[in-house]
């Protein structure tokens, strides 16, 4: 592109040499721009929770009344992120009066990189609670029981370059035909927007575990035996894995360039060139894991000789991983070009001249590539989950026993996406 540029305005200089006579003199502007802006950020967060442990015992003999509220967790937790934001900003803008050259080269390159890890260990996590009632009327509280893993990984790249150029030329001699100029314009812009982000988030529970047990020999729920309207708390036991990772660019390249001639001198020439290349460029990468291993929740109450009714039981493991992979990119080349029209009078019939007005030239070369790559594996596995709800009630233990609610659940989601929008366009008027 930059040898088709150079030769392109070399043939044309040769051109203006030839046919531009004896012209007035000129004036020069030149901008030359070179911004390069580099980014890199890492980022890892570790959780490990080892053995860890809760336990209630409540043993009430011969002692009425009412057991309050029992909540048991274990949380591993991990949160990771990396993220970059840059702008790369060029600007040109010149004006001359007459006639007159005007160059302008502009090189911008913009690179990001983003790594982040997030990991989340739980071994052996465990909840007990135990309630024995002997002799002891009155209500048990409600009893919520959970052991939870989450790692949650965002890696994102956002960054924006922008090139903007603007030129102005006023007319040359409008009548004087020897005294005419020649008017040139000519811009090269070349634009490089690179992103990749990598993101990894990975959750593991090994044998995870909670245990309700409630026993009762000769305890009503009530502490006036004759009502048995009372009964047991609710149970709420629940181990779950979860793993999140993000992986984003939004890159966005955009190269404009607005050109305007008004008319030169009856021999004058008038030439405008533009040379665009933008290269925009992501790679995103998200692997999201989930395992559980062995995960228990175990619910059992007993009852003898205890009238009364059970409350509503819910047990559930769940191992979700969700990983998404996006890249949004947007590469712009605009160019706007103008030109004025010729000399409004003629060279007379005898003159050495040909007459009328000089030649217009417009060239325009555009090039422009955008390339995404996104990958996304989310991985949810779950070995050997168990829900266990064991009611044991003798004759002399009236009542009613509650819901039961459980489930084992293993979900995994990936989402790769790609949304690459390229954009040329050329006005030209003469």
């Amino acid at each position: 592109m930059k040898r088709h540029l150079i030769a392109l305005m070399g043939a044309l200089a040769v051109l203006l040499a030839l046919g531009s006579g004896v012209a007035q003199a000129q004036s020069v502007q030149g901008v030359d721009q070179t911004a390069l802006t580099g980014q890199s950020a890492s980022s890892t967060a570790n959780s490990t929770q080892t053995n860890p442990s809760n336990s209630n015992i409540s043993v009430r003999i011969f002692s009425p009344g009412s057991a309050g509220s029992v909540s048991q967790s274990n949380t591993s937790a991990a949160g990771a992120a990396a993220i970059n934001k840059a702008a790369t900003i060029q600007g040109a803008a010149q004006s001359q009066s007459g006639s007159g050259e005007q160059g302008v080269g502009q090189t911008a390159g913009t690179g990001q990189h983003a790594d982040a890890t997030a990991n989340s260990t739980q071994d052996h996590p465990s909840n007990s609670n135990i309630s024995v009632r002997i002799g002891s009327p009155g209500s048990d509280g409600d009893v919520t029981q959970s052991n939870t893993s989450v790692a949650g990984a965002i890696a994102g790249n956002k960054a924006a370059t922008v090139q903007g150029v603007e030129q102005n030329q006023g007319g040359g001699d409008k009548c004087g035909c020897h005294g005419s100029g020649n008017g040139v314009q000519a811009v090269g812009q070349e634009a490089g927007t690179l992103q990749g982000a990598k993101s990894d988030a990975t959750s593991e529970q090994s044998h995870p575990s909670n245990d309700n047990t409630s026993v009762r020999i000769g305890s009503p729920d009530s502490d006036k035996p004759a009502k048995v309207d009372g009964g047991s708390g609710s149970v709420n036991q629940s181990n779950n894995s979860g793993a999140l990772s993000l992986a984003g660019n939004v890159a966005g390249t955009a190269q404009l360039v607005g050109q305007s001639q008004d008319g030169c001198g009856c021999g004058g020439d008038k030439v405008q060139a533009v040379g665009q290349k933008a290269i925009t460029g992501q790679w995103s990468d998200a692997n999201a894991t989930s395992k559980q291993k062995g995960a228990s929740n175990s619910n059992t109450p007993v009852r003898i000789d205890s009238p009364g009714s059970d409350g509503d039981v819910t047990q559930s493991n769940t191992s979700a991983a969700l990983a998404a992979a996006v890249n949004a990119a947007k590469t712009i080349q605009g160019v706007d070009q103008s030109q004025g029209g010729g000399c409004g009078c003629r060279e007379p019939k005898n003159s050495s001249h040909d007459g009328g007005a000089g030649a217009g030239v417009q060239a325009v070369g555009q090039w422009a590539e955008t390339w995404q790559k996104a990958d996304s594996n989310a991985t949810s596995e779950q070995w050997y989950p168990s829900n266990s709800n064991t009611p044991v009630r003798d004759k002399k233990s009236p009542g009613g026993g509650g819901s039961v609610d459980q489930s084992n659940t293993s979900l995994a989601g990936a989402l790769s996406l790609n949304l690459a929008g390229t954009l040329q366009w050329v006005h030209q008027a003469q």
